[in-house]
C-alpha cells in the first residue's frame, strides 16, 4: 500500500479530504491531527452475496451523483473501496472524483491486480494490469502521479 504519511505530504496544506472508508481509525486521525478536516462518504455494504454488489454499485453511483460539481476537496481517500465496481461506474465515479476536488487536488486508489474480474466470497472484484489501469485514467483528465504494485493491489495517487 502507498503509504497513507506519503499520500498526505503529497497534499496542498489544510483543508478538506473526503474518505470513503470511516472507519480507518489510524488515517482518519493522522489527517486530523495534519490539521485536515474531513467528510465520509457512506457506503452500504451488506455480505449477502450478490445482493452486496447490487448495494455497494447502486450505493456508490448515487451519492456520486449527489455531491456537488463544486470544487472542495485537497483529495479524496478511496483505499480498497471501489474495487467492487465494474469499470464503466468506475469511469462515471472518477469523473465525479475529478470534479469535486481542487486544482492540483489528489486521488488515492487500489486495486486488486490481475488480468481477470472475478466473483469471490459473495463480493465482485474488479482487477487491474498496470497498463488497463493507466488506459482508464487516460480516459480522464488525471495525471498519475505515482503507482506500486504491492501484495497483489495496484495502489495510485492521482492528481487533477
Amino acid at each position: 500500500m502507498i503509504d497513507v504519511n506519503n499520500f498526505e505530504k503529497k497534499l496542498l496544506k489544510h483543508g478538506k479530504i473526503l474518505t470513503l472508508k470511516p472507519k480507518e481509525e489510524s488515517v482518519n486521525n493522522l489527517f486530523l491531527e495534519r490539521g485536515h478536516s474531513l467528510e465520509h462518504l457512506k457506503l452500504d455494504s451488506q455480505n449477502e452475496g450478490e445482493r452486496y454488489e447490487g448495494i455497494a454499485r447502486e450505493s456508490v453511483v448515487k451519492l456520486m451523483r449527489g455531491l456537488k460539481d463544486k470544487e472542495r476537496y485537497i483529495g479524496i481517500w478511496a483505499l480498497d473501496t471501489l474495487l467492487h465496481l465494474d469499470r464503466l461506474d468506475l469511469y462515471y465515479v472518477l469523473n465525479k472524483f475529478y470534479q469535486v476536488l481542487v486544482e492540483r487536488g489528489l486521488l488515492y486508489l487500489s486495486f486488486r491486480i490481475g488480468e481477470q474480474d472475478y466473483f469471490k466470497e459473495g463480493r465482485w472484484h474488479t482487477c487491474f494490469t498496470e497498463k488497463e489501469l493507466v488506459d482508464l485514467v487516460g480516459f480522464t483528465d488525471f495525471d498519475i502521479l505515482e503507482m506500486k504494485n504491492q501484495n497483489e493491489y495496484i495502489n495510485v495517487i492521482l492528481k487533477k
